[in-house]
């Protein structure tokens, strides 16, 4: 497994488990250098240029998963995918959790109150983790 991250965030992918390369310009060769042969799936989570780069690195263009980028995703033959889970779907994620199956990393909880102002940290595209809101 591969993941994208800036150099900052390389520990924290490896700690999950996947092969840190650094996203931005040379993209392409930073992952053939890991992947020689192409990647058999890529799910993009932020759309735009690196989509173009997961494309010509899969061995099979359908499997190309954007939650982002619709159009675009469609264009290069892959699928968009929103997801919208179901109360069973959040039992069956809090039972892994529970069994220490699932770490979820949260980035910073705020209070209800300050609704907007994780909603600009998230906006801001720094968060590698979810930013939770209590109530």
């Amino acid at each position: 497994m591969i993941g994208t991250a800036s150099e900052a965030n390389h520990d924290f992918v490896r700690a999950l488990g996947a092969e840190p390369v650094s996203y931005g310009d040379g993209l392409l060769d930073r992952v053939r250098s890991v992947a020689p042969d192409g990647v058999d799936v890529a799910l993009d989570l932020f759309g735009g240029d690196a989509l173009d780069v997961s494309a010509e690195l899969l061995t099979r263009p359908a499997r190309l998963v954007s939650t982002a980028d619709p159009e675009h995703v469609a264009r290069l033959g892959g699928s968009y995918v929103f997801c919208k889970p179901s109360t069973a779907d959040l039992s069956v994620l809090a039972g892994l959790v529970d069994a220490d199956r699932l770490t979820v990393h949260v980035e910073r909880t705020f209070p209800l109150d300050q609704a907007a102002d994780a909603h600009r940290l998230v906006e801001a595209g720094h968060v590698r983790g979810k930013v939770v809101l209590e109530v």
